[in-house]
């Protein structure tokens, strides 16, 4: 798959540095995005109904408002790429993901069709990625009154999945 190259770090805010520095530039972040995909299914498929709507203290998510998550930033940083690939100068604002996850109600989904809806977005962000060129992978915006390159956002959406990922395996499997 194409490679992506890592971002430098005045591409994005420096918040978003560890996430980042989770990904794995020598495997590249289209496959690892792949592969991410994998290992949601899994995690969907392998726990109980019960296990994926409890979470593991109070007040905390349950896995199913993880993944939900996980598909909401993913939409909010593909579509802050393709604002920036076309070069869109508009600052982009910042988002509450704990209202968001608040307003989604993901533990009342269906785990099929949260699934279908995580896997549409991840094939759908692997394209739109795997099609920008060379030069509009470096273009640039405002993101929360940060500089954000298009290359920056694959690889936050990709290592801030692989922090959750992290967060699962250590605290619900």
């Amino acid at each position: 798959m194409k490679k992506i190259s890592v971002p430098h770090y005045l591409e994005h805010a420096l918040y978003y540095e560890p996430f980042v520095a989770l990904v794995d530039a020598q495997i590249g972040v289209l496959d690892q995005l792949k592969q991410q995909s994998v290992q949601v299914s899994e995690i969907l498929r392998s726990n109980t109904p019960a296990g994926l709507r409890t979470p593991y203290a109070p007040g905390k998510w349950c896995i199913l408002d993880i993944i939900q998550h996980l598909c909401d930033v993913e939409r909010i940083f593909v579509a802050r790429a393709l604002r920036f690939s076309r070069g869109d100068t508009s600052p982009q604002a910042f988002f509450d993901e704990n209202q968001f996850a608040l307003q989604a109600l993901a533990s009342k989904k269906s785990v099929s069709k949260l699934l279908k809806e995580y896997k549409t977005n991840r094939q759908a962000s692997i394209c739109f990625f795997a099609n920008q060129s060379a030069a509009e992978l470096k273009h640039t915006g405002i993101a929360g009154n940060y500089t954000m390159s298009v290359r920056a956002c694959a690889y936050i959406i990709c290592g801030h999945e692989k922090h959750h990922l992290q967060i699962i395996q250590e605290r619900y499997v």
